[in-house]
């Protein structure tokens, strides 16, 4: 019978089983301690030395190796811990910047959409996000712990979404202004629920508080403008279906009676 197949059919020793394979040195010492003890039992001095020597060279091997996988786990801790302070000013700062880009896109889209006279006049450039220096090339981001790298990799490749939705629609012919901004502030909403989890795994409201108390905190301004795109959109979804209905029941001309 295999291991797996004994712990297939006896799962209440599983605990016991892993703890055994983690800790051989340990295990081996507590059965050559016992066998010790009965060799004293037994009179057998020469034994019962022999095998005490033994399960003591054992316990203190396994001491040992406790000891350096505690500090193998403590350093690769302290390492992750620095990885997230070194690499947050620059993810705090790409966040703040598509924080604003959401923020602009969402009175140009308003505007567009309700076909009002006054308009933001925000240059293409207002909607590219800024990018990462470090990342990434950096050392430091190869100490990451997995979901933590995997949560940045999402942000930032995401930014390379919104660069492309404001390259590629910026004034396309034939396109309707309010199209344009609609897409740019989809792609900006995205990789703002991506920094959310950042924010949160990297610590950045902790690194980076606000300035001023009525600001909020990061994550609460991500919310709140994400709130104010939604309502934005609400709105819109209700002029066209008016500006539909409307269309929809407008009479058509009638033709002219003849004298």
């Amino acid at each position: 019978m295999n291991d797996a197949q004994f712990r297939t059919r006896y799962p209440e020793l599983d605990p016991a089983i892993r703890h055994i394979q983690r800790n051989p040195q340990m295990w081996l010492a507590v059965v050559l301690f016992c066998a010790g003890s009965v060799a004293t039992a037994l009179k057998i001095s020469t034994l019962a030395g022999a095998l005490f020597g033994a399960g003591a060279a054992l316990l203190g091997a396994w001491i040992t190796e406790l000891n350096n996988r505690r500090s193998a786990v403590e350093e690769k801790s302290r390492r992750e811990s620095e990885a997230r302070r070194y690499l947050a000013p620059e993810l705090y700062r790409t966040i703040d910047r598509t924080l604003y880009v959401h923020g602009r896109a969402v009175p140009n889209f308003t505007c567009t959409s309700a076909e009002s006279e006054v308009k933001p006049n925000d240059l293409k450039e207002g909607f590219l996000p800024y990018w990462p220096v470090l990342y990434p090339n950096a050392p430091q981001f190869r100490d990451l712990s997995g979901d933590n790298a995997v949560a940045l990799i999402a942000f930032y490749d995401s930014l390379h979404a919104l660069a492309g939705a404001v390259n590629d629609w910026w004034e396309r012919d034939g396109q309707p202004p309010v199209n344009i901004f609609l897409s740019i502030l989809h792609r900006a909403e995205e990789s703002l629920k991506l920094a959310l989890v950042c924010v949160e795994k990297f610590e950045l409201e902790k690194l980076f508080p606000p300035t001023y108390e009525s600001w909020g905190t990061l994550a609460s301004r991500i919310e709140r403008s994400i709130s104010i795109a939604a309502d934005a959109r609400k709105h819109h979804m209700a002029r066209s279906e008016a500006k539909a209905a409307a269309n929809k029941v407008q009479p058509l001309p009638q033709k002219p009676r003849r004298a």
